[in-house]
């Protein structure tokens, strides 16, 4: 009986005992937007993109609110765009000074690449033609250990 005690008492201390964790969520947040590109356009979309929003990521990586981004292909025409924000503070609605921050810097951009808002404007107009959000979701990175 003593031993079927002092068991019972054993296994009931190793059952309280806390696992460690084997996964954690990583820092920051990727935001995902799912596009489904027209057939036989993944290239004129492409394009648009390194005008338009390749330099507005690039704007936003330069001045800490993202601090990265990235664009994916698959083999049925859909686009992943990503924006990756260390936290879900940088995600706030930008201040005034960074909006003003921004269009100074984007209008560098576009003096610099030789076109002017009209000739953005056309290119962001042509989007609508080519594809179709499908999902914009936020998506969290976990760590196995």
């Amino acid at each position: 009986m003593k031993y079927f005690l002092l068991t019972l008492l054993t296994f009931s201390f190793i059952s309280f005992a806390q696992e460690e964790p084997t996964r954690e969520a990583a820092p920051g947040v990727w935001e995902l937007t799912t596009v489904d590109v027209n057939w036989g356009y993944m290239s004129d979309y492409m394009d648009g993109l390194e005008q338009t929003w390749v330099p507005a990521a690039e704007i936003q990586k330069e001045m800490g609110i993202i601090s990265d981004y990235a664009v994916w292909t698959s083999n049925n025409s859909v686009a992943y765009l990503a924006l990756y924000y260390p936290s879900h503070a940088n995600m706030e609605p930008w201040t005034d000074d960074q909006q003003a921050e921004f269009a100074e810097k984007l209008q560098a951009y576009r003096e610099k690449k030789g076109f002017d808002a009209e000739n953005y404007e056309k290119i962001v107009s042509t989007y609508k033609d080519l594809r179709d959000i499908r999902s914009v979701e936020l998506t969290y990175q976990i760590n196995f250990k």
